[in-house]
């Protein structure tokens, strides 16, 4: 009595089971489809309506036991690709703000850059114009000793034709005296010594 009692809920279960009524529907729809293929003029129509229901009825079993692993499956797929896209935006926030981070360093070195341009002209400038200020003061340092150089030689000159005029004037006069010479000869002396002092000049 017990095993007739399980038995009876077992074939229970298996009645009000919903895969049962999808089955027994496929095959209902064969019954259907094969007097519409005879009538659409199909060879095989009977063959072909069942080939329809065993195909639906396959498909149904499949999709019914296969339905919770393709679910964890499609969850897990989701997951991945969720995790995948997740991955790809820190990675694209990542790039963005190394990116960033590049630009302001470029920025930073190109005004170094410039700033050292700008340095390395103002020094140019400074240097240039401490090279010309020296260069004139050299050539107003050697004009200087060159005038001085010449009032020197100027001086020795003449101070040289001073004494070689006094030598002249006194030996004139010795010779004026110890000659006693007359006027005349006196006057042409002295015209002569001039002379010869202007040459001398």
């Amino acid at each position: 009595m017990g095993e007739s009692k399980t038995k009876s809920g077992l074939l229970g279960k298996i009645l009000r089971h919903p895969l049962l009524y999808w089955i027994l529907g496929w095959t209902a729809l064969g019954f259907v489809l094969t007097p519409i293929f005879e009538k659409i003029g199909i060879e095989t129509a009977q063959a072909s309506a069942w080939q329809v229901a065993n195909f639906l009825i396959l498909l149904t079993v499949l999709i019914y036991f296969a339905k919770d692993p393709l679910r964890e499956y499609l969850a897990k797929r989701s997951k991945e690709i969720s995790g995948s896209i997740d991955e790809a935006k820190k990675m694209r926030e990542n790039a963005e703000s190394s990116y960033q981070d590049l630009e302001y360093k470029l920025e930073w070195i190109e005004d170094e850059i410039s700033g050292i341009e700008s340095k390395i002209r103002e020094e140019a400038e400074r240097e240039r114009s401490r090279i010309i200020e020296e260069a004139k003061k050299q050539i107003e340092r050697i004009k200087n000793e060159t005038e001085f150089t010449a009032r020197q030689e100027l001086k020795v000159a003449e101070a040289r034709l001073r004494e070689e005029a006094v030598k002249k004037a006194l030996q004139l006069a010795e010779d004026i005296l110890k000659s006693k010479l007359s006027e005349e000869d006196e006057a042409r002396l002295i015209e002569e010594y001039l002379q010869e002092v202007e040459r001398g000049n």
